[in-house]
C-alpha cells in the first residue's frame, strides 16, 4: 500500500534479471517494509511473474504461511517462553543460516531470507552476517527490514541496494486499518488515522486504547472540563493502552492547536507537551501525575483556541 516506486523498482530488476542479493528497506516502523520483504520473497519463491501479488493459495505461498518453506528463512530476535524478546538477534541465529547456504534451492530458482530488522543485530551478528554479504550465496536474495539504517555498519549498507520507504498518506492509512479492522466503526479509524502520523503498523499498537472515547475526553479537557478527574482515569493498571494512546494524541492536538492559534504560548505548550510525552512511557513516569500535566497544557492550548470564553 503506497509503495508503489518500491514495488516498480523490485519488479523492473526481476524481469530485467539483475536482482541484487541484498536489499535494504529502510523507513520509519510501520508503513510496509516487512510486508514489502514478505510479498518480494514469495515474488522469487513461486517463479510467478507480474508483479507483487501471488495468491494465497499459490504451493510456495502456503508452504511459507506455515513456516516450512525449505528455501526460506525469517531471522528476528528470539522470543521466550514469557513471550519477552531477547535484546538482540545473537551471532549463533546468524550461524545456523550457513548449512542452508551450502545447497542450492530445493525447490525453484531462488532462497530468500528476511532479517526484521537488521537494526537489532548485535555486533558479533552483524560482523558474522557481513560475510554473507562479501560472499554472497548463489540464488540466495536476502531482504533487510531497517528502521535506523543509520546505525548499521557501513560495511553492510554498501553491499546493499536500498528502497526508501516513507510515510503513507491518511487515505491510505485508513485503507490499510480497514483491512485490518473490518468490524470497526468510521470513528474508530478515524482517531487511529490521527495517531498514525502515516504509519498503519504504529496505529495498530492503540486498538485497545479505545481511542475514539480518549479524542472526546481530550476535546473535553480542551474545553475547560475536570483535569483531575480525567487524570485519576489513568491510574489504573487496566488503563496503560488509554495512557500510551494519551502520549500519542496529546501532541497532535498541541500541533494542531499552535497551527490554528499561532504564537510563542502555544509553540511553548507543544514543545512541553512534545518533549513530556516522548519521555513518560520510556521514563515509567507516574500516569496520572503526567495525564494531568497534560491536561493542564491541553486546557491552556483549548483557552488560545476560544474554546473556553
Amino acid at each position: 500500500m503506497g509503495h508503489s516506486t518500491q514495488v516498480g523498482e523490485f519488479v523492473d530488476a526481476v524481469a530485467r534479471g539483475r536482482v541484487h542479493h541484498a536489499w535494504l528497506l529502510a523507513g520509519p516502523k510501520g508503513v510496509g517494509k516487512r510486508a514489502f520483504a514478505d510479498a518480494a520473497a514469495l515474488r522469487l519463491l513461486s517463479g510467478e511473474a507480474g508483479g507483487l501479488d501471488v495468491g494465497a493459495e499459490h504451493a510456495a505461498a502456503r508452504l511459507v504461511a506455515a513456516g516450512s518453506h525449505m528455501d526460506h528463512r525469517v531471522l528476528m530476535r528470539e522470543v521466550d517462553e514469557k513471550g519477552k524478546a531477547a535484546a538482540e538477534i545473537k551471532v549463533d541465529q546468524v550461524r545456523e543460516l550457513q548449512p542452508l547456504f551450502r545447497t542450492t534451492p530445493g525447490l525453484g530458482a531462488w532462497r530468500t531470507v528476511i532479517i526484521d530488522a537488521v537494526d537489532d543485530m548485535g555486533r558479533a551478528g552483524a560482523n558474522a552476517f557481513l560475510k554473507n554479504l562479501e560472499e554472497p550465496p548463489k540464488q540466495t536474495v536476502f531482504f533487510l527490514v531497517s528502521h535506523a539504517p543509520g546505525r548499521l555498519l557501513p560495511t553492510i549498507r554498501s553491499r546493499c541496494r536500498a528502497l526508501r520507504f516513507g510515510a503513507l498518506t491518511e487515505a491510505e492509512v485508513a485503507e490499510v486499518l480497514w483491512g485490518r479492522l473490518p468490524e470497526a466503526e468510521a470513528g474508530e479509524i478515524a482517531s487511529l488515522v490521527e495517531v498514525a502520523d502515516g504509519s498503519p503498523g504504529e496505529a495498530l499498537r492503540y486498538v485497545e486504547a479505545d481511542l475514539q472515547r480518549l479524542g472526546h475526553q481530550v476535546d473535553a479537557v480542551m474545553a475547560g472540563g475536570d483535569r483531575a478527574e480525567f487524570a485519576r482515569s489513568f491510574a489504573a493498571i487496566a488503563a496503560a493502552a488509554r495512557f500510551d494512546g494519551l502520549m500519542a494524541m496529546a501532541p497532535r492536538r498541541l500541533a494542531e492547536a499552535a497551527r490554528v492559534a499561532p504564537g510563542e504560548v502555544t509553540l511553548r505548550l507543544y514543545a512541553r507537551g512534545a518533549d513530556l510525552c516522548a519521555g513518560a512511557v520510556k521514563l515509567a513516569y507516574e500516569r496520572s501525575q503526567v495525564a494531568f500535566e497534560v491536561a493542564t497544557l491541553l486546557a491552556e492550548a483549548g483557552k488560545r483556541l476560544g474554546k473556553v470564553k
